[in-house]
């Protein structure tokens, strides 16, 4: 028998051929699984050639880790990380594009709202209700307690108007446009701080610096007075003869006279029901009551229209250093004036400044 013997490569090929010259019988036998064990016959040479070839052929892409029965190769890598870096792009994008969300927050919702021109009933009578409750409560929890939580709570609304319009915290405007929607002034979401801040300093100063009576009288006019003129003037604003156009050195501007009778004739039945309950140190008759009546309806509308309108702002800027936009209010000056009025209107009839005692909760 002739054999021929092929040897080759590095996979450990070997093929066989058997010639028998009486029978004609042929042999072929192939082994090339590269993952069988080569026999004990099985050689590997490796020529110069092959090693130069080997050399000068590119690398495999193929990574020598494998995890499981999972092969990962370089390409799979480099495209995990370009997937990795589009997503972080893309949500950098989103959180810029929700910084700007949140920044403008006030302005988006500063479009639903309607200008201080606009009649607003709803704001009105929250005011009102506001007053009434404030009121009441100065009536029935001691000074030592009501000044200091009213203080607070003005201390917090302040930390509150001066944080909305600061990045990252354009959720109180949303918190804002659900809990009072409607009631809110164009201008409160322009920048401006809302009437809420002036409102509770207004009552806090009142009712630390006056006798509880003469402060619950001046916060139901701050109630009454400053609703029922602004009413009253928008109603009549077409009355030309009425209006006060630049007022008295911005006193009074874009204000009305009848806008200023309209308040204090709201205030005068209420202030004559409630000081017919309450109790006097000197001597009290109805015609006393009307006149104190009618002087603290004035004095709180004469409150109201002294405040310019638009209201005098805060410059932006002072010497180079920025300014918060503090605005003059009604809300603070129409209690405080109104508190003071109280005091020497009942010093001038005769009563003394403490010398009103209030009926309990107001009405009875």
């Amino acid at each position: 028998m002739n054999s021929i013997r092929v040897k080759g490569g590095s996979m450990a090929e070997e093929n066989v051929m058997s010639v028998n010259g009486g029978s004609a019988e042929e042999e072929i036998v192939e082994s090339t699984d590269a993952q069988e064990e080569p026999t004990e016959e099985a050689q590997v040479t490796t020529t110069t050639e092959e090693a130069a070839t080997a050399m000068a052929s590119p690398p495999l892409r193929i990574s020598t880790s494998q995890m499981g029965n999972e092969i990962v190769t370089l390409s799979d890598k480099h495209e995990e990380k370009r997937l990795t870096k589009r997503q972080l792009r893309r949500q950098a994008i989103q959180e810029r594009r929700a910084k700007r969300r949140e920044e403008k927050s006030h302005r988006i919702y500063a479009k639903k709202l309607k200008s201080r021109n606009n009649l607003n009933i709803k704001r009105k009578l929250l005011h009102a209700g506001f007053g009434f409750f404030f009121a009441f409560m100065n009536q029935i929890v001691p000074r030592e307690t009501f000044v200091p939580a009213m203080a607070f709570l003005s201390t917090a609304t302040f930390f509150v108007e001066v944080l909305r319009y600061r990045p990252g915290f354009g959720w109180m405007n949303h918190a804002m446009g659900i809990i009072l929607g409607g009631t809110l002034r164009k201008h409160e979401m322009e920048g401006k701080f809302t009437g809420s801040f002036y409102y509770f300093l207004g009552v806090t100063v009142t009712a630390a610096l006056y006798p509880t009576s003469a402060a619950s009288l001046g916060i139901c006019q701050l109630a009454l007075a400053d609703p029922s003129a602004s009413y009253f003037g928008r109603q009549t604003k077409d009355v030309y003869w009425s209006r006060i156009e630049n007022g008295f050195f911005g006193i009074g501007r874009n204000k009305g006279l009848l806008g200023f009778l309209g308040g204090a004739l709201t205030c005068f039945p209420f202030n004559v029901y409630m000081l017919s309950k309450a109790k006097f140190a000197g001597e009290v008759t109805k015609q006393s009551i009307a006149v104190a009546s009618l002087a603290m309806g004035l004095a709180g509308s004469f409150a109201d229209l002294c405040v310019p309108s638009p209201a005098l702002t805060m410059p932006k800027k002072i010497f180079g250093v920025p300014m918060l936009p503090f605005h003059l209010d009604d809300n603070i000056a129409v209690p405080i004036f109104s508190g003071y009025a109280c005091t020497k209107i009942f010093d001038a009839i005769g009563w003394g400044a403490d010398g009103v005692e209030l009926a309990k909760y107001l009405w009875f």
